[in-house]
């Protein structure tokens, strides 16, 4: 497989990471760099580079005279990483709140009515696409590209586990009740009935995760 021609390590890296942030990449996979070599046809330095660049971000752990393997979540760094989005994620729907408009509530009417399709179908697969879909629409309509940022690479990496909504199916009753909620709240320009309704909102599902992954 061939990579990009922008410098070898950095190709491997964002290579790499893609995987591990989409999954493909299990927590605990061993990383063999003679065969990551291989497999995209360079040497070993720049997989070296890549892993050693992985590893400065937690998501690569090397053991000595064992090797480099995906790093799993630890309960510190979920129990961080929820905390950070149960309070970012609410200042950014309030800062949707007063920069919305017709074209932003009208994607989010439809993305509620396809919700609620997905919901009487029974398909969670569906609804968890379209939830992503709603909370990313909102989260872009805040207009701060640094908490943008800073909250999708928190989204990216919770995909390493598992889809909230398969491990807590009886939040689905109250998740797109409060979607529709806070379409109201937007066209009444209610910037903190927003942020109140979205810290609750985000807080049901994270103590259920927290409670799961036995943090606290």
């Amino acid at each position: 497989m061939l990579i990009s021609p922008m410098t070898k390590s950095a190709s491997i890296y964002y290579e790499i990471k893609r995987k591990i942030v989409e999954g493909v990449l299990e927590p605990g996979t061993h990383l063999v760099i003679k065969q990551i070599a291989n497999e995209y046809g360079i040497s070993d330095i720049p997989v070296r580079e890549a892993l050693k660049e992985l590893g400065a971000e937690g998501l690569v752990e090397t053991i000595p005279h064992v090797g480099s393997r995906v790093a799993g979540f630890s309960p510190k760094n979920i129990k961080d990483m929820l905390e950070m989005r149960e309070r970012l994620e609410p200042f950014a729907a309030e800062l949707a709140v007063q920069n919305a408009d017709d074209l932003l509530i009208k994607k989010l009417e439809d993305n509620y009515a396809e919700a609620k399709k997905a919901l009487e179908a029974n398909d969670i697969q569906k609804y968890s696409e379209l939830n992503k879909a709603f909370h990313r629409l909102i989260i872009e309509a805040s207009g701060n590209q640094i908490l943008i940022n800073t909250i999708f690479e928190m989204i990216e990496s919770e995909k390493r586990m598992r889809m909230v909504f398969q491990i807590f199916p009886e939040i689905l009753k109250h998740s797109n009740k409060e979607h529709y909620e806070m379409i109201q709240y937007i066209k009444e320009n209610n910037r903190e009935a927003m942020g109140k309704l979205m810290y609750d909102h985000k807080k049901r599902s994270f103590d259920k995760m927290r409670k799961y992954f036995k943090i606290f």
